[in-house]
């Protein structure tokens, strides 16, 4: 079900930057720079030795199913693989580079967001309960 959230989402994102005269592989790149910030920020909120964890099985689902129905990295390799094959050599290390440095990138800031989200959120559960 995780799985199938997240490729419905990738679906939309897809079709809705298809309408728009953008880079052909930008929407890829979107999603896995987004999918690496998204499957950071629950790794690092919700690790088991953590203030915040959500379970094993939420957990699963979260990361491997929404997050891995929504990166798309076998696509992200087919495209440049496409690139190579016919020569648009530009095109192949800008979608390399590019994904690898901000996805690389998108971990990074995740795990920052991240670290106050447990503090912020028991300061929010103290004052309801209060």
């Amino acid at each position: 079900m995780g799985g199938g959230i997240g490729s419905l989402m990738r679906f939309g994102i897809t079709q809705w930057m298809s309408s728009m005269p953008v880079w052909t592989p930008l929407s890829i790149l979107i999603i896995n720079v987004s999918g690496c910030f998204a499957i950071s920020f629950l790794n690092f909120v919700s690790d088991p030795s953590g203030d915040i964890y959500l379970g094993p099985r939420s957990r699963l689902f979260l990361l491997v199913g929404v997050c891995g129905g929504y990166t798309t990295f076998s696509t992200f390799s087919l495209i440049s693989f496409n690139a190579a094959r016919h020569g648009a050599f530009a095109d192949l290390f800008l979608n390399i580079g590019l994904s690898h440095v901000l996805c690389l990138f998108s971990i990074w800031v995740g795990a920052i967001v991240a670290a106050p989200f447990p503090h912020a959120l028991r300061a929010v559960l103290r004052a309801l309960r209060s």
